[in-house]
């Protein structure tokens, strides 16, 4: 498959654009998580319920729009003012519990009370002229209005309700042409809409679940990106793997040129796994498919390594960053021990990059042309229990159903020289591996 059109194009993201991509939509799942299990988000949903429901939404319009002279508050201080200033009624108030009214009472039950009767008895006695002025004053009129009737009585329990601080505060309240922002629903309004500006919060609600569970289907399950120094602290061993524990494991093949130097040619430079071939005489064990194990000089070096023992994965997704230098083998690959199944997620052959699937008779796999394989590409590899589909960056370049492995792979980085090879030193060059697993 050729990547050129697709690389002039843009069809084929750059590597950078790539893992910008990649790391992207990492932090953007890290940040939706992150926020969907804050306070501020916790604050947010339950101000939300309690503001979009019905009860909060109908006591705010009634606070809003609600007269002040419709409320039974302006009533109240209405009929309280309205008796306050009633003449009468308070000269009843004045008179109803007074000495005066009481000795007049007492007056009209006596034998003298018929002696009002004649005005000449009135002109002579002081005492009857001024039971006289009384009975015939505002105040005792005003007296016999109110003396059987229930106003006084509803007045006296309006004087009451008045000086409550229930009352008060309820006319404090209903008095105020801005209530509504003396209420603790406004300042719960205020902080939910202070919330919902926020820019993690807008981030959030602009998000689509759905979008970010779907990006979240693959769960990591091995992940290096070579911060290591030592081989001996990494997942990596050198060395082939074998299921059969009596086959030697450090050792070349007799129709190579290079002798697998047991780790030594492995490294890492500033966080970069780095597989060197090199020249350099060295007598090691080779397979020979006649003598088998022989030992044989070498006038170059390389390296093969695996997680054998620390990490193998049947199916997901395989992924890993990879430039080489050297026209030579380089390849990253998934083996099992044996000599099948066997899948190139990264062959550079010294001429051509190729990925595929080994099988008895033959390899089911694409020549990758249009991109320098001295350049870092991203190769992927999603297996599932239908096909093998793989890509460089973000691109499709091959799929295929045909033999699928039906055991646990594990991951293998190696160098080397054919005997048709014109041999020179090279190096293998890889920036990360990531191996993800479906979530569900």
């Amino acid at each position: 498959m050729n990547l050129f059109l697709s690389r002039l194009t843009g069809r084929l993201h750059s590597t950078d654009k790539m893992e910008r991509n990649m790391i992207a939509q990492e932090e953007r799942i890290a940040r939706y998580r992150q926020i969907e299990q804050s306070p501020e988000m916790k604050e947010f949903q339950e101000l939300k319920k309690v503001i979009e429901s019905k009860e909060f939404q109908q006591k705010k319009y009634n606070w809003i729009h609600t007269k002040y002279k419709s409320t039974s508050t302006y009533e109240t201080i209405r009929q309280y003012k309205q008796l306050l200033h009633d003449k009468d009624l308070q000269l009843y108030m004045e008179l109803k519990d007074s000495q005066r009214l009481k000795e007049y009472l007492e007056f009209r039950q006596s034998p003298n009370y018929v002696k009002l009767q004649s005005k000449k008895d009135v002109r002579n006695s002081l005492e009857l002229k001024q039971m006289a002025d009384f009975e015939n004053s505002k105040e005792y009129k005003a007296y016999l209005r109110y003396r059987d009737s229930k106003t006084p009585e509803r007045f006296e329990a309006l004087v009451k309700e008045v000086a409550t601080p229930e009352y008060k505060q309820q006319h404090a309240f209903w008095s105020n042409p801005k209530r509504w922002k003396t209420t603790d629903e406004y300042q719960q309004e205020v902080r939910f809409k202070r919330l919902a500006a926020m820019a993690d919060i807008q981030f959030y609600l602009k998000e689509d679940k759905a979008k970010i569970e779907a990006m979240e289907t693959w769960l990591t399950t091995f992940k290096d990106e070579f911060d290591w120094l030592r081989l001996a602290d990494s997942q990596w061993k050198a060395g082939f793997a074998y299921d059969n524990p009596k086959l030697l494991r450090q050792h070349s093949f007799a129709n190579e040129q290079q002798a697998n130097n047991g780790g030594k040619n492995v490294g890492t430079v500033d966080n970069k796994l780095c597989l060197f071939t090199k020249h350099e005489k060295i007598t090691a064990p080779a397979w020979d498919t006649k003598k088998g194990f022989i030992n044989k000089d070498f006038d170059y070096t390389s390296d093969v390594i695996q997680t054998a023992d620390s990490f193998r994965q049947q199916g997901g997704l395989f992924m890993a960053k990879v430039r080489v230098e050297g026209d030579i083998h380089h390849a990253v690959w998934l083996g099992s021990g044996k000599k099948l199944p066997m899948i190139s997620l990264f062959h550079y052959n010294g001429k051509h990059i190729t990925i595929g699937n080994y099988k008895e008779n033959g390899f089911d796999g694409t020549t990758i042309r249009g991109i320098s394989p001295s350049k870092y590409y991203i190769y992927s590899l999603r297996w599932n229990e239908r096909e093998l589909i793989w890509y460089v960056n973000n691109l499709e370049v091959y799929r295929t159903s045909y033999n699928l492995p039906k055991e646990k792979l594990f991951l293998a980085l190696s160098s080397f020289i054919d005997e048709q090879q014109r041999a020179m030193e090279g190096t293998l060059n890889v920036a990360w591996i990531r191996v993800f697993q479906p979530s569900k």
